[in-house]
């Protein structure tokens, strides 16, 4: 048996890009319907993300300065790197406007942890939902951000790639 990654003649990893394809089509059956929807541009951003995390958040500014994408947002707070996190992911998932408190939270307006958690029934299930949808993608529990952007994987906040799949700004 042979173990190891398989390179081609320019250093181009095959294994790698094989397991990114692959695990790009797990994004294909989110419930897009249960995320946080911000925009309405025409690039489909899904991402998996974690309020605590400073790779997140440098992702979220870049996105902010764009008004060309719709983003799919689903959360996966790493409660071991981000102790507060969970408690933020509900008060986004239970506000009127979700949207709103995404940017509160990806601003660190809500860092001081002077806001009230939501514990309704309803925001429960769907924290549960978003952590599910994180296990489901996988290789979430090791690190966020993970994107899917118009069908291409993207794993951390990685700005050159994410601007080489999106182009410039419109």
């Amino acid at each position: 048996m042979i173990v190891g990654a398989i390179m081609n003649r320019e250093m181009q990893n095959l294994t790698q890009a094989r397991n990114n394809e692959l695990q790009g089509k797990k994004f294909k059956d989110l419930p897009l319907e249960k995320a946080v929807k911000i925009g309405s541009g025409p690039h489909t951003v899904i991402e998996i993300t974690d309020p605590g995390c400073p790779f997140c958040r440098k992702a979220s500014d870049f996105f902010a300065t764009r008004s060309d994408m719709t983003r799919y947002v689903f959360f996966f707070p790493i409660s071991e790197l981000h102790p507060k996190a969970e408690a933020k992911v509900r008060y986004i998932l239970g506000a009127k406007d979700q949207a709103k408190a995404y940017e509160e939270a990806m601003t660190g307006k809500l860092d001081d942890m002077k806001f009230t958690p939501c514990d309704d029934a309803a925001t429960v299930e769907l924290f549960k939902i978003h952590k599910e949808t994180g296990v489901k993608v996988g290789g979430v529990n090791i690190g966020t951000p993970l994107f899917l952007i118009d069908g291409q994987l993207v794993k951390g906040a990685n700005i050159p790639q994410i601007e080489k799949i999106l182009g410039a700004k419109k």
